[in-house]
């Protein structure tokens, strides 16, 4: 049995009391899958996911106001425009259950959300980071589902570099679990996750200033003697970001990252694969391969950014672009490229 149930400031609540079989093995209770859908009834539905950070809180809203992850690219006369789409924005799985998910059961709890809201077909499913791989997979596992599917830096499965470093981070999270230090364990894994988001040349280019004495070493027990300007922005974002996520989910979600694994061959729908130049965790050369084993039409589009992964958050007229162009392109327009 599911049902939907109304939370605060337009934010709603799937909730499906069978047991929930889980890709990977084991199962949840309950499905419990917090939502938005904003946008006229009856216009053409788009599926907006970001990176495991994000929420289902894409852009404001008349039911709520409050800035999204994505405010440049969707709302009213944006590139992704709520006053022509009806734009479906949800949590990942892993967020809250304590299990091992991925993006398999991602898609599936997706297609199962679009059931109860009786949407038969997505115009689009756009996806970044680990949403453009669950976008993939939805594509894949379910292709009557979706008409076009828009991946940036997304793979169809992780690197051994990129799976290296999120191992890493997660032993760090472990650690800061085991050691009684969860939330400066969970600052520093995001540190390091912010290295390889960015690129070796914006680094360089704003992080230029001498190190400085760390003066109040008792009030932080793990200052250093000395702080160089790139390790205190680091820390800093680090120590924001775990103030408000949960160290045991940074730790399932990066997890989720590296199990992923889809079979791009059985998409059928319009696919455009957008690959940061230079990426480290996605290189671009990989999402070009990644376009000519494509079951259906697709296309590569190298994106020049020094912000490398994070490009999608950045590069708001350049992505802009490309997703405007892509919801409207007509089906017998895109060509593949290879």
């Amino acid at each position: 049995m599911s049902t939907t149930i109304e939370l605060t400031r337009g934010a709603r609540l799937f909730a499906r009391s069978e047991p929930f079989a889980l890709a990977r093995g084991g199962e949840l209770p309950e499905l419990a899958l917090p939502y938005e859908l904003v946008g006229p009834a009856g216009a053409p539905v788009v599926l907006v996911q970001g990176g495991i950070s994000a929420d289902a809180h894409v852009a404001p809203s008349a039911q709520d106001p409050r800035p999204g992850w994505w405010n440049a690219i969707v709302g009213a006369n944006r590139p992704i425009d709520t006053t022509h789409f009806r734009v479906l924005s949800l949590e990942f799985l892993g967020k809250r259950e304590e299990a091992v998910v991925s993006s398999d059961d991602q898609a599936l709890a997706t297609v199962l959300l679009l059931d109860e809201l009786r949407i038969g077909r997505l115009h689009a499913a756009i996806g970044a980071s680990y949403g453009g791989m669950v976008a993939l997979q939805l594509g894949a596992r379910f292709p009557e589902r979706v008409e076009r599917i828009v991946a940036i830096s997304a793979p169809d499965r992780a690197l051994p570099f990129a799976t290296a470093l999120r191992a890493l981070q997660r032993r760090i999270l472990a650690l800061g679990r085991t050691t009684g230090a969860p939330r400066e364990a969970t600052a520093i894994a995001r540190a390091l996750g912010l290295v390889s988001y960015r690129s070796p040349a914006e680094l360089d280019a704003r992080f230029t200033g001498a190190p400085s004495r760390s003066d109040h070493a008792t009030e932080d027990p793990f200052a250093p003697p000395f702080s160089f300007p790139v390790e205190s922005w680091l820390i800093g974002k680090g120590r924001a970001f775990a103030a408000r996520f949960d160290s045991a989910a940074l730790a399932r979600l990066s997890l989720a990252i590296d199990l992923h694994a889809v079979d791009v061959t059985t998409i059928r729908a319009r696919t455009t694969l957008v690959g940061a130049d230079p990426d480290l965790l996605v290189p671009p050369d990989q999402l070009e391969s990644l376009a000519a084993r494509c079951g259906g039409k697709a296309r590569f589009v190298r994106l020049r950014s020094r912000y490398g992964h994070d490009a999608f958050l950045k590069e708001e007229t350049a992505i802009g672009s490309l997703l405007a162009e892509a919801l409207l392109e007509p089906v017998a327009a895109l060509k593949a490229v290879r």
